[in-house]
């Protein structure tokens, strides 16, 4: 979710066009809104992170910490990369950011995802990246066509784990991912697109400045997404074997991501709480009792990775902020710098101290 004031004092419009001055009154208004809703944030991920704990505590102090560390580690790279990959999004939309910036509003932003109700990931990003620079309706575009790439992305790994995976008795999750995967990829063609979005121009009456990317673009970034959902799987692996000494990969992974679509797609519930555990425990192969213990210490670890990559994104933010008004002076003094010497020393018309152009004055 946003925290901090607000760096820049002039937002754009959605036509990235002109921009416009925001009333200070308004700004601080904001800033301390940005500031509530960060500490309520704060507040959900502290108490999300102590109630998996203490019900987990025991089994994580009994694991294997090598493979614990390589299961956190795992889990920073599959957030990593999640982020990474909205850069792409924007990217394809006309407002690529660059990659270090993006990672810092992802981060942040993400924490949204421990409060109720399946919309605030969507606005703590979009937010964000409004805030920096992003006009609104391409920020929060790239928002909501990042989380459906991603998960297009997850059924795509799902459905390639599937004959290393399942057994014969287990066709319904089979029929689930691959009744889903076609339908999304289909939603991302324009010939979808452009109706989803003259339809939403009309109830919302917005002028929603938006080119819709093209569908090879979208498939593009579904395949850079894919990555990611092998961090997960490999993450949640590394802790099912320091659980118990022979997890089978391509089913804890599959299980992983498949849990994951399931959580994604249970939209009130914070995070997929409890869905990702059901679904995770029913798909992993593991007995009952073994696979709760990995399907919680691994919710863990990725609000560990969550926690820390926002503790990491905020000062980062505020680097960012800073430079950018030097940036800004730098570019505008080079530019006088070189209006100056254009005027001075033009071709052909030899300049003398006193600043004329050395030739004699036409006669009237």
């Amino acid at each position: 979710m946003p925290v901090g004031p607000i760096p820049p004092a002039i937002a754009r419009d959605d036509h990235g066009g002109q921009r416009r001055v925001v009333p200070a009154r308004f700004a601080q208004l904001s800033s301390v809104l940005g500031l509530l809703i960060g500490a309520v944030t704060i507040g959900f991920v502290v108490r999300t992170l102590a109630s998996e704990w203490s019900r987990s505590r025991d089994a994580i102090l009994d694991a294997e910490p090598g493979w614990l560390v390589l299961g956190l580690v795992l889990a920073g790279l599959a957030m990593s990369s999640i982020a990474w990959t909205w850069d792409d999004v924007l990217d394809v939309l006309g407002g690529k950011v660059g990659r270090a910036r993006a990672l810092a509003w992802y981060f942040i932003g993400e924490l949204g995802k421990y409060l109720p109700g399946g919309v605030w990931p969507l606005v703590g990003r979009g937010e964000m990246a409004r805030r920096g620079g992003v006009p609104r309706a391409r920020a929060y575009a790239s928002v909501a066509l990042s989380l459906v790439t991603l998960y297009l992305a997850a059924m795509l790994v799902a459905i390639g784990l599937l004959p290393f995976a399942l057994a014969g008795d287990e066709l319904g999750a089979v029929v689930f991912v691959l009744a889903l995967l076609p339908l999304g990829l289909a939603l991302l063609h324009p010939r979808v697109l452009e109706p989803m979005l003259a339809l939403l121009r009309r109830v919302t009456r917005l002028d929603l400045a938006l080119a819709v990317p093209p569908w090879r673009a979208m498939v593009a970034v579904v395949i850079r997404y894919g990555p990611a959902w092998l961090f997960v799987g490999g993450a949640t692996w590394a802790v099912a074997r320091a659980v118990t000494p022979d997890p089978s990969l391509a089913r804890v992974a599959f299980a992983a991501v498949l849990s994951w679509i399931a959580g994604f797609l249970a939209v009130p519930v914070p995070a997929g709480a409890g869905v990702r555990e059901a679904v995770f425990i029913a798909a992993c192969g593991l007995a009952s009792g073994e696979g709760a213990v990995v399907a919680v210490a691994v919710r863990v670890l990725f609000i560990l990775v969550d926690g820390a990559g926002a503790a990491i994104a905020v000062p980062a933010m505020r680097l960012f902020a800073a430079r950018r008004p030097r940036r800004a002076r730098g570019a505008a003094s080079a530019g006088s710098e070189e209006e100056d010497h254009g005027r001075q020393q033009r071709p052909g018309r030899p300049t003398d101290p006193l600043g004329g152009t050395g030739e004699p004055p036409r006669q009237p």
